[in-house]
Formats: structure tokens, sequence, C-alpha cells
């Protein structure tokens, strides 16, 4: 019994580092600003290295996540082996400004009965946060994800913290293998999930590829994450 418990508190505490990771790394000032971020080349660093414009916590969390390469340039590779290990990406950046965050993603390998509404089965292939400036710790949050089995479109608070919010944009084995583009209005979201009217700043971006919940293996890849003003958006609709 003891070394169940043992277990369940290792797994809060890292849930808990995923969902502060961020906020933590804003601490060593040296965080991008909005222009910058949005000019940096998402995963600097040369190929089977850990990104160089990233951070980890841990050692064992820069071996989750290395650079790749492919025919239409760098991308960030993770995978999971039982294991749970964030990685942040900290900025301060006007939401009001910014709202609506793009990326590429494509899972590669789901965890087994990943559920992000349980503790026992909090897994995913692909996740990213969205943390947001405040007093309050651990910080609000917003963490977008492909799930193994949560259908698209719901929408749950994380069973590890209040202050986080669960958005599934991809579930299921359907694409699994392709590079999928996203676009989600995070102000939007901010509004709809916390209830509030308030434009918050964004203060950092966090990825997290896991399986330690579920035993299992899991692994997806990332690349092209920026943010956009909505006139962008316009443009980009507009466009043939």
């Amino acid at each position: 019994m003891a070394g169940r418990e043992g277990r369940l508190k290792e797994r809060v505490r890292k849930i808990a580092w995923a969902v502060c990771i961020v906020a933590c790394f804003c601490l060593l000032r040296d965080s991008g600003t909005a222009a910058a971020f949005q000019q940096a080349v998402f995963v600097k660093g040369d190929v089977g290295d850990f990104p160089a414009n990233w951070r980890a916590r841990e050692r064992a969390g820069k071996l989750v996540y290395t650079v790749r390469e492919d025919a239409a340039g760098s991308f960030l590779h993770a995978e999971s082996k039982s294991d749970s290990h964030t990685i942040g990406y900290p900025l301060s950046l006007e939401l009001g400004e910014y709202p609506f965050l793009r990326f590429s993603w494509r899972a590669v390998s789901l965890p087994p009965g990943g559920n992000e509404r349980e503790k026992s089965t909090n897994d995913g292939a692909l996740g990213i946060y969205v943390v947001f400036e405040g007093w309050s710790m651990p910080p609000r949050s917003i963490k977008y994800v492909w799930s193994t089995t949560l259908p698209v479109g719901t929408v749950a608070e994380s069973p590890y913290s209040k202050k986080a919010r669960i958005v599934v944009l991809r579930s299921g084995s359907g694409g699994v293998g392709e590079w999928i583009d996203e676009r989600v209005n995070v102000l939007e979201d901010f509004r709809r999930l916390f209830g509030e009217n308030e434009v918050p700043r964004v203060r950092g971006i966090g990825i997290l590829t896991d399986s330690d919940n579920t035993a299992s293996t899991s692994a997806g890849d990332y690349r092209s994450l920026r943010f956009a003003r909505e006139e962008e958006e316009v443009a980009s609709r507009a466009a043939p």
C-alpha cells in the first residue's frame, strides 16, 4: 500500500510540475518577447539534440524530446516510455494582440486507454499547454490535446488542478502518422472555459507527451508553433 501511495504522490508531483513549469521558467529572466517568439525557429538545435530554445526540468526530459528533420524542415520529436516530462518555452505575450495559436502536430503512437479526465489514465501522445500570467500557483492554463479515447470537442477540468482546463482537438487513431495543422482562438477559449472577460497575458508554452500512468509508450511530433494576430488570420482565410 505504501508503495502504491508513493507512486501516486510522484505522479501528482509530476503533473503539478507540468502545470506550473513555464511559470517557474519565467523566473530565469530570459523569456522571449512576442515578436521574438514569432520569429524564433520552433526547434533550434542540431538533429538528435534537445531543442536549444526550450527548457526541461530534469535531464531525463531532454532524452524524450529531440530535434528531427524532414523535407519540410526541422520538427520536435517526442517519445515517452512509461514516463512524464514537460518542457517549456517562456515568453510574455499580449493575448489581445495575438489571440490565435497555430501549430502542426503528428501523432505517432497513442498510449493505450489514455483518458485525460482520470488520474489513472492521464496520458497522451500530444499535448500543448498555454500558461497565463497571474498570482495563483499553479497558474491558470489550457492544455490542447490529441486524446486516445476522449471525443473531439471534449472540455474538462484537469483531474490534478482546478486551474487547468483540457480541450480535445483530435481523438483516436484516425490521422495517426499524418501532419495536421491546427488553429485555436486562445482568447475565446480562455473566456469560455474560465468564465471571465479579462484579456490575460501568456507567460509561456509547455509541451507534454507522456505515458507514465498507463505504463506504456507514446510518441508524437510538433512543428510551426506560433501566435498570430487577428488580421493575419483574416488574410490567411482570404488567400486563394
